[in-house]
């Protein structure tokens, strides 16, 4: 396994994307409000959109008619182009897929080191 520095763990912020390189590969860095820093590979995985244009938001759910309850808050990944959402805690899409694809955001290990984030790849 090798280690990467992408960036200073300043420059990673909560509810944010953060676009780093490992080689020639994109990975994207964020923020959950626990402090957690996740990095996912960059491009999604249904039609390879660039998720450094996507936005980190919540899911909204209900278990009774007009009310809505909202949850995961910064830990949702959605897809600029599709509006496909992902969390950023499993890689796993928040919905079933409709067209039957089999879809997850490629995960990477985050290490901090000092003030250093360090991908494992």
């Amino acid at each position: 396994m090798a280690r990467h520095s992408v960036c200073k763990v300043d420059e990673v912020a909560i509810g944010a994307l953060t676009e780093v390189k490992i080689g020639r590969s994109p990975i994207v860095l964020s923020r959950l409000p626990s402090g957690e820093i996740r990095a996912v590979g960059g491009r999604c995985p249904h039609q390879g959109a660039a998720l450094r244009h996507g936005c980190v938001s919540g899911t909204t759910g209900s278990d009774r008619p007009n009310e809505l309850t909202y949850g995961c808050e910064g830990e949702i990944l959605r897809c600029p182009w599709h509006g496909f959402e992902f969390s950023l805690r499993d890689g796993l899409p928040t919905t079933p897929d409709s067209e039957g694809l089999a879809l997850r955001l490629r995960l990477y290990e985050v290490e901090v080191d000092g003030d250093q984030v360090v991908v494992v790849t």
